[in-house]
This record gives C-alpha cells, sequence and structure tokens, in this order.
C-alpha cells in the first residue's frame, strides 16, 4: 500500500485563499474549517495557514464581542499582492 503524500504549505495557502474569493463574505473560524475540509485540508492546520495568510495582507480578521470572523474581498487580495511587492523591493535594495 502506497503512503499519501501531503500538501504543500503554499498549496494549503492557494487552496484556502480560494474559499475566500469564490464568495466575498465574512466567516467563522468553524466555517472555515468545514469548507477547508472539503478542500482537502486537515482543520487542525487551518489556523496556522489562516495566520499567514493574515500577516501577508491576504485576510482580514475581524473581532466582534468574543468572535472572531474572517473576510477576503478582491481589491484586498491586490492590496495585499501591492504590499508584499513593496517589501520585497525595499529589501532588495
Amino acid at each position: 500500500m502506497k503512503k499519501r503524500k501531503g500538501i504543500s504549505f503554499e498549496e494549503k495557502r492557494s487552496r484556502l485563499l480560494s474559499i475566500f474569493t469564490t464568495d466575498p463574505s465574512f466567516y467563522h473560524i468553524k466555517e472555515i474549517e468545514k469548507l477547508a475540509h472539503k478542500k482537502g485540508i486537515h482543520p487542525m492546520i487551518v489556523k496556522e495557514v489562516l495566520d499567514s495568510l493574515i500577516a501577508d495582507y491576504l485576510v482580514d480578521m475581524e473581532k466582534v464581542g468574543a468572535s472572531s470572523y474572517y473576510l477576503a474581498l478582491p481589491s484586498k487580495t491586490y492590496l495585499g499582492k501591492q504590499q508584499n511587492l513593496k517589501k520585497y523591493i525595499l529589501n532588495i535594495e
């Protein structure tokens, strides 16, 4: 029996980001875990992948009361990529 090869962290990031880009809405962490499981991402790693997307300015997190909601608008994705490009250019110079 062959052992299955897992998906890379970058592939997990792109799959998780695709959840946000298909429907520009806000999600609770439990909803994201369910949708990510359908995309092949284990629910235990979702928080770590989500934190990396937040750090790269691709996803926003808003705290409402005791709950945290996550959203990524198409314009936010564009601005996040633009911000990463600026960081990259400044590190070269």
